[in-house]
């Protein structure tokens, strides 16, 4: 929805937590499907902080569509070390 995709990048946030499908070797941050790839790519990139939820299942792997990369976010919530 192009209007939606408009208002989210006008927003100022102060912190977006989120999860997602995985984390790659590389630090690239997946989802399952485009659209909240997309919508979690523009909150993060918008977000004066990020939190990030994962468990250790995520840890190498990838999904569908990319949102953005470890770099991007500030905390990270996890219950094992990143590998």
């Amino acid at each position: 929805n192009p209007a939606l995709i408009s208002q989210l990048k006008s927003l100022e946030i102060d912190l977006f937590i989120f999860s997602c499908e995985g984390i790659d070797p590389q630090g690239a941050l997946w989802d399952s499907n485009a659209f909240n790839a997309d919508f979690k790519s523009i909150l993060l990139k918008r977000a004066a902080q990020s939190l990030l939820l994962i468990d250790k299942s995520k840890f190498n792997r990838s999904g569908e569509a990319r949102i953005g990369h470890l770099d991007d976010v500030t905390h990270i919530v996890s219950d094992a070390p990143q590998p």
